[in-house]
């Protein structure tokens, strides 16, 4: 064993030093380690970031042309359906869905009138018996307080508290409404009405179906109005359901005396009832045939 060694074996205060030192050369090692792995972290962040904007934009791009490229499409579907036509206008027959002499205004106005009765207030029996015993209760309280105003005119200036009560008695009947009285007879008129709407519409169906099955069957060309709302045929598997709608719309302009060569419907009614509950339904359905 030499000195040095022994030295430092035999100085306590020195070997701790000496593995001091050693320690601070281990942790300076350590702390630029860890600065050179941070910079490494940094800069794969960095990396990733500007590859995850790049793809962004790529994908941004991808959707834009995808987007213009349905568009085209679109034009162009448009397009092959007014050159189609024009081609078949030339050659073939045109579908008539704008007259109907078989059709008489009195057969329309029956369906309007079972709408109405449709949509009037209906009293069932239990209804129209307590109706009836409100109106009789009404009436009694009416009377009473007719005569509470009379007696006022009658009562003697220190008669307050007697003044008060019959005021009070007048008053309450003047804040009330008499109910309606059930009539048995528009209830009666309502049923006939109900009936001979529903048999109206029964048949006028039967013979709008019938000609549009025909022009079908024909391969007649449809007006411009049908085929904007309904397609220039029936989707795939849905021939009857397109059938059914086709008929309503068909309907809806006779009813509602639609005339517009390119709109079928119409505007949308702006008043709830049932031209605007049939307007409705009939835009979401011929939605759903038109969609690809």
């Amino acid at each position: 064993m030499g000195l040095e060694d022994a030295n430092v074996n035999i100085d306590p205060l020195k070997a701790l030093e000496a593995k001091v030192e050693r320690l601070k050369k281990d942790l300076k090692t350590l702390e630029t380690r860890l600065e050179n792995s941070q910079t490494d972290a940094a800069h794969n962040q960095l990396t990733q970031s500007n590859q995850l904007k790049d793809t962004s934009r790529k994908l941004a791009k991808t959707n834009d042309r995808v987007t213009d490229l349905a568009e085209s499409v679109h034009r162009l579907e448009r397009l092959l359906v007014a050159l189609n036509r024009k081609v078949r206008a030339g050659e073939t027959r045109k579908a008539d869905f704008e007259n109907w002499p078989e059709i008489e205004k009195e057969e329309l106005a029956k369906i309007f009138h079972g709408q109405e009765a449709y949509a009037r207030r209906k009293f069932t029996p239990q209804e129209a018996k307590d109706t009836r015993k409100a109106i009789a209760e009404y009436d009694r309280k009416a009377h009473e307080a007719i005569e509470a105003a009379e007696s006022l005119t009658h009562l003697p200036p220190n008669a307050e508290s007697l003044w008060r009560k019959h005021y009070k008695q007048w008053n309450a009947i003047t804040t009330r409404v008499r109910p309606e009285v059930p009539d048995d007879d528009t209830h009666a008129r309502d049923t006939v009405a109900k009936s001979a709407g529903n048999e109206a519409i029964k048949r006028i169906r039967q013979q709008i179906r019938a000609r549009i099955e025909d022009a079908v069957a024909g391969d007649l060309l449809f007006p411009a109005w049908f085929e904007n709302v309904l397609g220039p045929a029936a989707p795939p598997g849905r021939a009857d359901d397109w059938l059914y709608t086709a008929t309503d719309v068909v309907l809806y302009r006779l009813l509602h005396d639609v005339t517009s060569p390119a709109d079928a419907l119409g505007p949308a009614p702006e008043e709830e009832g049932h031209r605007k509950t049939l307007h409705d339904r009939l835009t979401n359905e011929c939605a759903e045939y038109r969609k690809p």
